[in-house]
């Protein structure tokens, strides 16, 4: 009997762990869309190392792709979440989408559901919370998982959908993650479990991006920083509660707690990496989304909306190089 695939779409420090638990379940047939690393991972195997999972080298996935082509039961999406990328993460998936697949997503921020459910209405829709440290390798040949690792997971539920058989899928791709040693949280509230991580992503992410600061330096800044960052967290939690959605008491003051014990230089960001390699910022889904939303609901959001400015600001220069002598 055939095992069902899965297609990893995005290879990078996060798609790269979970590609590599899938197949180190042996539950399913794992293909991976590889671009920047696509000869060294089809003609020498894929590396993980990891104080968790092992290390492992000379990894065979079932196929190694350029560009999606074949359907596949699950297709992972593990690429930046950019909301005005073109072509557009529809786009991408289109050629491997069938009726029965499920799509899910190991992304950061929120609002990155809404477009796929638009593309792809009876398609089932699984959201991944990722609260796993990851990157690729120096030598692009394979990644590091690193700190924690753990998905919170849920269906993000379509409307008239079926929510027994969308349950059914999820249970489905939690026993290939769980086989191979991951760590997952199913719940039933994802949209919710998603804003929570935002509250982390608005303020680490944009601050060590707009400063290249690790948070431990960030921190002996000035006296004003960490009050800054309380403020860039109930921001958005007060967008959170006003949205309907569950924030639990103490959000913020764990939030930074998690933060403030990390050991000197603190935690770095996936943002601060891209702002470094001058590449375009996730900077929509995790300030745009609650950026507006607080203006749609009338919560006052003007924390975040200098921050959502000078990142743009930011993403700008990197991509018109001409500007910053203008």
């Amino acid at each position: 009997m055939s095992k069902p695939s899965v297609l990893l779409f995005g290879l990078g420090g996060i798609g790269g762990i979970y590609a590599s638990i899938l197949q180190l379940s042996g539950k399913c047939d794992v293909h991976v869309v590889a671009r920047s690393n696509y000869h060294k991972v089809r003609n020498q195997g894929f590396k993980i190392v990891s104080p968790k999972f092992g290390n492992h080298d000379g990894m065979r996935f079932a196929g190694v792709w350029k560009s999606t082509d074949e359907a596949a039961a699950s297709v992972l999406c593990a690429n930046k979440a950019l909301l005005d990328a073109k072509p557009s993460l529809s786009e991408h998936l289109q050629p491997v989408i069938s009726p029965t697949t499920s799509i899910v997503l190991l992304q950061n921020g929120v609002g990155a559901e809404v477009p796929l459910h638009e593309s792809f209405p009876n398609n089932t829709i699984i959201s991944a919370v990722v609260w796993t440290g990851g990157k690729t390798l120096p030598d692009n040949d394979g990644v590091e998982q690193f700190n924690r690792e753990g998905l919170t997971i849920g269906v993000d539920y379509r409307e008239g959908g079926d929510r027994k058989e969308e349950d059914e899928k999820l249970e489905t791709l939690v026993g290939f993650l769980e086989a191979g040693g991951g760590d997952c949280t199913v719940t039933k509230d994802i949209q919710s479990e998603r804003w929570v991580k935002v509250i982390w992503n608005c303020c680490w992410n944009t601050l060590t991006a707009s400063t290249l600061l690790k948070t431990g330096p960030f921190f002996q800044s000035s006296d004003l920083a960490l009050p800054l960052c309380y403020s860039i967290m109930n921001e958005v939690v007060a967008v959170a509660k006003a949205k309907g959605l569950t924030v639990p008491d103490g959000t913020t003051e764990k939030l930074i707690t998690q933060c403030t014990d990390v050991p000197y230089p603190g935690l770095p960001s996936s943002m601060m990496a891209d702002v470094k390699a001058q590449r375009p910022t996730e900077v929509e889904v995790i300030l745009g989304t609650p950026v507006r939303e607080g203006i749609r609901l009338g919560v006052p959001v003007p924390t975040i909306t200098t921050l959502y400015t000078l990142i743009k600001a930011i993403d700008y220069r990197n991509q018109n190089p001409g500007a910053a002598n203008a």
